[in-house]
């Protein structure tokens, strides 16, 4: 629910960060019916055929690479906050290539720098063969923070036909044309009053492979990277939001065989 507020609001360095965090945490617990239960899962089997894992922010991928995996599966397990209403949070992750054992001592490799509170993780011949940068979709996006005025503007101006989706978004009802696209958002740049609003207020979806990651609802979760069903990219929110993340790992001999990163410290 307060997924926006992990997007748009980055808070600074020290007491204030954590102030910041301690207010987020106490609201997911009011709406989430109390506070959450730490608990440990494992999520599900990610194939490797390419002996490179790839891992980064679904605007920036591949923003770190980890090459030498002699595996052809990585085990994703889970630290997680579990709320009594179902709701999670994933607070870690542990990445094991083909259920292995490392030697114990985890060093860091390096850091994950994370925009859109969603860290996607997927064999670098996976994303590079079927990684869509357009998709097939023509969804009008319209946001609504820190109001609905760009909401309440074009559905005027334009006669536009929407529904709500969530607290910061609707959706025009039907695909967008190219043409109606780019007259909307010609009117938005003539008028300064806009440059307030995340994108001008508007923008069109194809739910490609950023934005099937991007806008995906749940915490965690296999999704496909291209427009088939196979191959998967894994695809998780980063604990409270965006941040720089450090990457650690255990290695056999030179071998990967353990990755973990921590969103959250309990």
């Amino acid at each position: 629910m307060f997924e926006w507020l992990r997007r748009v609001f980055r808070p600074s360095e020290g007491g204030q960060r954590q102030r910041v965090f301690e207010t987020l945490d106490d609201l997911n617990a009011e709406v989430r019916g109390g506070s959450p239960i730490a608990t440990t899962q494992v999520l599900g089997i990610l194939k490797l055929r390419s002996g490179t894992l790839m891992l980064g922010d679904p605007m920036y991928v591949p923003d770190l690479e980890v090459p030498n995996l002699v595996a052809t599966r990585l085990e994703i397990s889970a630290s997680l906050w579990r709320y009594p209403s179902g709701a999670e949070l994933v607070t870690a992750l542990s990445l094991r290539a083909d259920g292995g054992l490392g030697n114990g001592c985890r060093r860091k490799i390096g850091e994950l720098g994370i925009d859109s509170a969603k860290l996607v993780v997927a064999d670098k011949a996976d994303i590079e063969e079927h990684w869509m940068d357009t998709g097939n979709d023509r969804i009008g996006v319209i946001l609504t923070i820190p109001d609905d005025f760009v909401l309440r503007t074009l559905t005027k101006r334009f006669k536009l036909k929407t529904h709500r989706v969530d607290a910061v978004r609707a959706e025009v009802i039907g695909p967008v044309s190219e043409s109606l696209a780019e007259e909307i958002e010609d009117y938005l740049k003539s008028n300064p009053r806009y440059e307030r609003y995340p994108r001008g207020g508007f923008f069109v979806q194809t739910n490609n492979s950023f934005e099937r990651a991007n806008f995906m609802a749940r915490e965690w979760g296999f999704i496909p990277i291209g427009k088939s069903e196979t191959p998967l990219m894994f695809v998780c929110g980063t604990g409270r939001g965006d941040g720089v993340y450090d990457l650690e790992c255990e290695f056999v001999g030179e071998a990967p065989r353990v990755l973990s990163v921590t969103f959250i410290e309990d």
